[in-house]
């Protein structure tokens, strides 16, 4: 099993879990960060049949049907641990949360679930409340760079993928072995560049049309605009004009994460 890239923080946290693994565990990870990678290393950590949900194919949720009949296997005996991981737990129907709320209410001997989510607000109280909690970090721009170095890519490349995933090294992988998700990222970030610069509403607007139908380019390009306002902040520090454009970004990205209205959630970019 290859060995996933984590922060230093995160590699702490994670030899303590993997030491005494909880009951029901839910990973954090934003997208770009090795949530399944930590899952597989915390499985691995002790002999252990591991098992899998995630959407079914071409399914945009996991069914409270995959979750009752993955429960329905647990009641038989097992002579080792069991640990099922749940990847894209966000994607759960609210009916097949409500199926795993029962298995972690009644907890079977020796079986664990680990709940891997970029979008853990999507997932009912209820079910966080019994689980622990293992909020995944960014990397550490030496650990990105080493990262990229295992790349053939030129200089400048390098930069522009270090600048579009900061810190979120299955992005950095992606951005560099796809030339088409990174030429999309790029045709992103010129968007988001001028909306930045835009003089006016109208100017704003233009180029913010476009993502009112796609919550996935809508939260890359807040992602995007975050990262460029916070990197202006670290270079020029920060005015009351720059502080409010990062509010609303925040604000946008956090609503949009949140399963809020697209448009609306965009529409504070240019309204603040």
């Amino acid at each position: 099993m290859k060995t996933p890239t984590l922060s230093i923080k995160d590699r702490a946290a994670i030899s303590e879990f993997a030491s005494n693994l909880p009951h029901a565990l839910l990973i954090a990870a934003e997208q770009g960060l090795d949530g399944i990678g930590a899952a597989n290393e915390l499985a691995s950590s002790e002999d252990s049949d591991v098992f899998y949900i995630k959407p079914a194919e071409k399914k945009q949720t996991i069914a409270v049907e995959q979750v009752r009949s993955l429960i329905a296997s647990l009641r038989t005996y097992a002579d080792k641990r069991r640990v099922i991981i749940i990847n894209d737990a966000n994607l759960m129907s609210e009916a097949a949360q409500n199926a795993l709320l029962k298995a972690l209410e009644e907890p079977n001997k020796n079986t664990h679930f680990i709940l891997v989510a970029e979008n853990p607000k999507l997932i009912l109280d209820t079910v966080k409340s019994r689980c622990q909690l293992l909020q995944l970090h960014k990397t550490s721009p030496s650990q990105d760079t080493k990262l990229l170095s295992q790349h053939n890519l030129d200089a400048s490349t390098k930069q522009q993928i270090l600048f579009l995933a900061a810190g979120r090294p299955l992005l950095i992988n992606q951005l560099a072995n796809s030339p088409g998700k990174f030429a999309e990222y790029k045709e992103i970030a010129v968007d988001a560049k001028q909306l930045l610069a835009a003089k006016n509403n109208y100017q704003a607007l233009k180029p913010l049309a476009k993502y009112f139908t796609d919550r996935q380019k809508a939260l890359l390009l807040t992602d995007i605009i975050v990262n460029m306002i916070r990197f202006q902040v670290h270079s020029h520090g920060i005015d009351a004009a720059v502080s409010s454009k990062l509010a609303a970004a925040e604000t946008a990205a956090k609503s949009l994460k949140a399963n809020g209205n697209v448009r609306l959630a965009l529409l504070q970019l240019v309204i603040y």
